[in-house]
């Protein structure tokens, strides 16, 4: 809740929505007002290390459902407890998602083996049409 309040301090408050990750479906999207596709989906604040692996899995199938030909997945959490790296691969493969790139940190450092920290970004299958202008709409997930 404090993370939204800043959130709507700084921004537009219409932007933001509390919703739990397994919550994002369409129907739910559709009830508070957002739209139901998104080119980009960020996921951080360790969120994928307090899922469940059922609960890993539905979010995955959620988010590629909800991306756009060509969109991204953007998951940022620790590599130490579960939901990391091996997780989200394997939940992203079954989800139809490809990963294609991985940093170590939200600078976008080299990945390695030993950092405690990882930024995935996982793709949908297709290519983007680009805007011509930049856009966006952001949901906050706890």
């Amino acid at each position: 809740p404090e993370i939204l309040d800043v959130a709507r301090d700084l921004y537009d408050p219409s932007w933001f929505r509390r919703m739990a990750a397994v919550d994002i479906t369409t129907d739910n999207l559709d009830l508070n007002g957002l739209p139901e596709t998104y080119d980009v989906v960020l996921m951080s604040g360790n969120v994928a290390a307090f899922l469940s692996t059922n609960d890993l899995r539905r979010t995955f199938d959620l988010v590629a459902a909800m991306l756009e030909p060509g969109g991204i997945f953007v998951v940022g959490t620790t590599t130490a407890i579960h939901g990391g790296p091996a997780d989200q691969d394997n939940t992203a493969a079954r989800s139809g998602l490809t990963l294609t790139h991985r940093f170590a940190d939200w600078h976008l450092g080299p990945s390695y083996a030993e950092s405690p920290w990882s930024v995935s970004v996982f793709s949908a299958s297709g290519s983007r049409d680009f805007a011509e202008f930049p856009d966006g709409i952001f949901v906050l997930s706890g």
